[in-house]
C-alpha cells in the first residue's frame, strides 16, 4: 500500500517544531513518500499523489503522551476553531475530504504532546516513541 507521510509544524515555534524535527531526522529513511508542508494542512491538496494511506505527524496541545488516531476517530472529533483565522488540522482534514476528488482510504494522525510555543519541551525520547509509532503504521 502506497503511503504518504505529511509532517506539519513550524520550524521555529517551540513545541510546534516536533513535526519538522521528525521530518529532518527521517528524510529519505522511510518506506513512504514524505512531505513537510509547514503549518497549513491545506497544502496537502497540492502534494497528494493518490496514495492509499496518509499519515499526518503534528504537535498536539492538550495531550500528555503520543497519540494515534485513525479514520473514524479523526473524522468523528467535534473540534472547533476559536478564531476565523485559525483552522485546526482536524477541521482542515474534514474540509479536504469533502473537496478533494481523490482522498486517501486510510488516514492516520500521530500527535506529539506540545505545551509551549516559545521553547521546546519535548525530548529525544518522545520523538523516538513517535518514530516507533510511525513505523508501526507504515
Amino acid at each position: 500500500m502506497k503511503t504518504l507521510v505529511v509532517f506539519l509544524g513550524s520550524r521555529i515555534a517551540g513545541d510546534d517544531t516536533a513535526g519538522y524535527s521528525l521530518y529532518v531526522e527521517l528524510k529519505d529513511k522511510l518506506n513512504a513518500r514524505m512531505e513537510y508542508i509547514g503549518t497549513d494542512l491545506f497544502r496537502l491538496y497540492g502534494c497528494y499523489g493518490g496514495e492509499e494511506k496518509i499519515i499526518i505527524v503534528d504537535a498536539v496541545y492538550g495531550v500528555k503522551d503520543i497519540i494515534h488516531l485513525d479514520n473514524n476517530e479523526i473524522f468523528n472529533l467535534e473540534e472547533k476553531s476559536k478564531d476565523a483565522h485559525f483552522i485546526s488540522a482536524i477541521e482542515a482534514l474534514k474540509i479536504l475530504r469533502e473537496v478533494m476528488e481523490n482522498f486517501p482510504e486510510k488516514v492516520h494522525l500521530i500527535g506529539i504532546p506540545a505545551k509551549n510555543l516559545n521553547k521546546v519541551t519535548y525530548d529525544k525520547n518522545m520523538l523516538k516513541r513517535a518514530i516507533k509509532k510511525l513505523m508501526e503504521i507504515i
